[in-house]
């Protein structure tokens, strides 16, 4: 059973989906990218990154950073 609220759900499917976009489609690695710790989230992995919308907005603009070549 799921301990995430419905909005936090969504949020991770959210961030999910734009993380499947960095891999290509590459489920497995867009899961194991988010739980990954990063300093650019202060050591918190992505997937822990749902708590509100802020957190969430960041992560994904993060990854749309990558996409185009900018890092952080």
């Amino acid at each position: 059973m799921s301990t995430l609220s419905p909005e936090q759900h969504e949020r991770y499917l959210e961030m999910l989906d734009e993380a499947k976009s960095l891999f290509s489609g590459d489920l497995d690695a867009a899961h194991h990218w988010m739980s990954r710790p990063f300093k650019a989230f202060g050591g918190k992995a992505a997937a822990a990154m749902i708590t509100t919308r802020l957190e969430t907005d960041t992560v994904i603009e993060f990854i749309r950073r990558l996409e185009h070549g900018f890092l952080a």
